[in-house]
């Protein structure tokens, strides 16, 4: 989906508009919040990504070992829910490795909460064509700004998307595992609850 497809979309979300309608003069910063957490997705260079990987890195390790439970088809549930991927934090080959996976796998591309710092020259591009979307380490003053991120996964949710967030929030620099950040978590549970006739959400740790 084009930027413009999913701008509309996002401003469709029923907690936006209310807020727009009385406040209209904030429309041109919710548009300004749209374009920073937008990562310009593009399934062409997620696939030109899993061929790099496959003549690199692929070839640097044994192999990436993922495990499906027994009898579990992916494609069939991503068409009974809204499928949402819940990993740990423990490296920056995370993401790399499981959004190659699901790839190679399923054929299916993951879009995956990334921290604002990631969202720099050249790599931030990359990142966002490759499906991360970018969120403020804390927001917590910014009303809009939590809105419009809402407003952004309630587009990914109707758009059917597979999204992958860390609950950690950040990466472990220990290895052990950090504290769970509940405030994408309830982000989620809300946009999910604004849609009509939505589809279960279903939470796969990993």
């Amino acid at each position: 989906m084009f930027s413009d497809e999913a701008l509309n979309l996002v401003l469709t979300y029923p907690k936006l508009v209310e807020r727009l309608r009385s406040k209209p003069e904030e429309a041109a910063k919710v548009k300004k919040i749209f374009k920073e957490i937008n990562g310009e997705f593009s399934p062409t260079v997620v696939k030109s990504a899993a061929k790099i990987i496959d003549a690199t890195f692929a070839k640097l390790y044994d192999g990436v070992n993922l495990e499906v439970p027994s009898g579990m088809n992916f494609k069939d549930q991503k068409l009974k829910h809204h499928i949402v991927l819940v990993p740990n934090h423990q490296s920056h080959a995370d993401y790399i490795a499981l959004t190659y996976s699901m790839f190679k796998n399923f054929d299916v591309a993951i879009r995956i909460a990334a921290g604002i710092n990631l969202k720099v020259f050249p790599f931030g591009q990359f990142f966002g064509k490759c499906g991360a979307f970018f969120i403020r380490r804390s927001f917590t003053s910014d009303q809009l700004y939590k809105l419009t991120f809402e407003a952004y996964i309630y587009y990914l949710l109707q758009t059917g998307q597979v999204v992958e967030f860390f609950f950690e929030g950040g990466r472990t620099r220990t290895g052990k595992l950090l504290k769970p950040k509940y405030g994408l978590f309830q982000m989620l549970l809300e946009a999910h609850s604004q849609i009509k006739n939505a589809r279960p959400l279903m939470f796969i740790p990993c």
